[in-house]
């Protein structure tokens, strides 16, 4: 039986390699979180001892990526909720908080659970101009696997990032028995691999998600695959939020390239 521990993190790295995952694992341990972090991987994710060595200060676990047979056709950022949702049913007696997030493209300037986050289920908007409707990926998500009444519903909605989202394991195992009855039956389409942000949108928008809090970019969890322009760093290199304040997540922050070299340098030195 796993350790217990309060605070939980969860992530897939299928397929990556050691600088994919850097950044993420020495982030989450400089934040000083000192709780349990299981990442799923695959037969073709790379330097896994070497990934295993850069969480001294908390406990990394790397779960082989078991894909049911009647689950296979699904792309992996579907399947990882499957895996979630089968591990906190396992083990949520365990747990007090949990978080599900993305791996390659998330670093952490504080431990994400050192914020007030109070009871319930929390998300994270993008930026305000990101509506559901007029983002080419999301309405596509939700158009062709929900129906074109599932997105007229959601369309002047702003899109919510499926990528981090937090809550007690209760919370979260509600949230995940929803998605997961939503992402089947499932089609193999082209461009359709991100499919389970559609339906994270069609169930936070409309009213599916009980307890539900969501955040902006003013809050915790900086979101910038929309943002217009670069974040703001401060004098020792942190990136600010919104609001001026380091945020405790940054998300997709490959999509900006002189933010991207500089996380990279700072967390994998040369």
């Amino acid at each position: 039986m796993p350790e217990s521990t309060a605070q939980l993190v969860i992530g897939a790295a299928a397929g990556y390699h050691l600088g994919d995952v850097a950044p993420f694992l020495l982030s989450l341990e400089a934040s000083g979180f000192a709780g349990q972090c299981v990442l799923f991987i695959s037969p073709t994710t790379r330097d896994r001892d070497r990934m295993s060595a850069l969480a001294r200060s908390y406990r990394l676990r790397l779960l082989p990526l078991r894909v049911p047979k009647e689950l296979a056709h699904l792309p992996c950022n579907a399947l990882r909720h499957f895996l979630s949702l089968d591990l906190l049913q396992k083990e949520r007696a365990l747990h007090d908080e949990v978080l599900l997030t993305d791996v390659r493209d998330v670093i952490f300037q504080r431990n994400p659970f050192d914020f007030p986050w109070g009871p319930g289920f929390h998300a994270v908007l993008e930026h305000d101009a990101a509506l559901v409707g007029r983002c080419p990926h999301n309405s596509r998500w939700v158009r062709d696997h929900l129906g074109l009444a599932a997105l007229d519903a959601i369309a002047h909605c702003t899109v919510s990032c499926s990528g981090t989202s937090l809550g007690r394991p209760r919370d979260v195992t509600a949230y995940l028995e929803r998605l997961t009855s939503l992402l089947l039956p499932y089609s193999p389409a082209r461009f359709m691999a991100g499919y389970d942000q559609g339906v994270h949108n069609y169930l936070i928008h409309t009213g599916q998600v009980p307890n539900l809090t969501l955040h902006r970019n003013t809050g915790p969890i900086l979101t910038l695959a929309a943002r217009p322009g670069d974040p703001e760093l401060d004098h020792s290199g942190e990136v600010l939020n919104d609001a001026g304040r380091p945020a405790h997540v940054v998300h997709q922050y490959d999509r900006k390239p002189r933010l991207f070299k500089h996380i990279r340098k700072r967390f994998i030195p040369a």
